[in-house]
């Protein structure tokens, strides 16, 4: 593997990470299996269309739309959720699943079901030479941008007084209520901020992954199958386990193309079976 490999497979790593990390999040303090959580990225890639993020200007709107955007899509999620947790697991996630196909016709009709190309803006769109080769510049401004985003994620769980109520929620509602934490605003913090996540990805990485029929499905797969691997709630496992993805996606496509579809699965397999709580340690940190 030469070394552009090496980097475009931690690129696609990490953008799969990013939008998993959310719902690892999610899965992991809520137990609550969000089936519109792919709908989200789409999100984010409809952002980087709709206002224009080839430009500098329309980039940092896209950004800063981001937030507000996923916390409202987060918002609808867990108000949608809270109710049907007396249900049972498969009633929330059947009404999730609900919510993306709406938002799969959504934007169909906003967009007219077409792939939504996207470029980096000026000077993000330049190319370098790495290891004797040209290669965009904005995969490394991603790669970097998306590093901060696991350390800060892991500090925020892992170092703040916000992770450690998410953390009590998780392992004792009823007890974490007694103390003064309310385990309804946690649902409704914790899916903002798992929605966040990737609706975010969806406008940074839109250049790497553009949004288009289907890729809301894709990104849905791919996090579910990172979560199995990496444990739901074990944010370091989640990062090697979106790694591995990534360099399974990109350099077996090109090492083993007979086999690369099924690579993924096999590794699947193989974890589940030797490791079934993940390739982390443990969880939150």
């Amino acid at each position: 593997m030469n070394a552009v490999g090496i980097v475009d497979a931690v690129a696609y790593g990490l953008v799969y990470y990013v939008v998993a990390s959310g719902l690892s999040l999610i899965l992991g303090s809520l137990r609550v299996l969000t089936l519109a959580h792919g709908s989200a990225y789409l999100a984010g890639t409809w952002l980087v269309w709709q206002l224009h993020a080839d430009t500098v200007t329309g980039y940092l709107a896209a950004v800063a739309a981001a937030i507000p955007i996923g916390v409202a899509l987060g918002a609808v999620s867990a108000a949608l959720t809270w109710p049907l947790r007396s249900h049972g697991h498969l009633a929330q996630a059947l009404a999730t699943l609900g919510l993306s196909l709406i938002a799969a016709q959504a934007f169909a009709a906003a967009t007219g079901g077409g792939w939504l190309a996207a470029t980096a803006p000026p000077p993000l769109d330049a190319i370098v030479t790495l290891a004797g080769a040209r290669y965009p510049a904005y995969r490394l401004l991603f790669i970097a941008t998306a590093s901060v985003i696991a350390l800060t994620l892991w500090w925020v769980m892992s170092r703040t007084r916000a992770g450690l109520a998410v953390r009590a929620v998780a392992d004792d509602p009823a007890m974490a209520a007694s103390i003064g934490i309310r385990p309804a605003t946690v649902h409704t913090l914790v899916f903002a901020a798992g929605t966040v996540l990737a609706v975010v990805a969806g406008v940074i990485a839109a250049p790497i992954v553009p949004g288009g029929p289907g890729t809301d499905e894709q990104m849905l797969v791919m996090s579910l199958l990172i979560v199995v691997l990496g444990g739901a709630g074990d944010l370091r496992g989640t990062f090697v386990a979106a790694l591995a993805t990534g360099a399974i996606a990109t350099v077996g496509v090109v090492a083993f193309p007979a086999v690369a579809p099924f690579l993924l699965f096999a590794l699947l397999v193989t974890v589940v079976a030797v490791r079934p709580s993940g390739l982390g340690s443990r969880r939150w940190v």
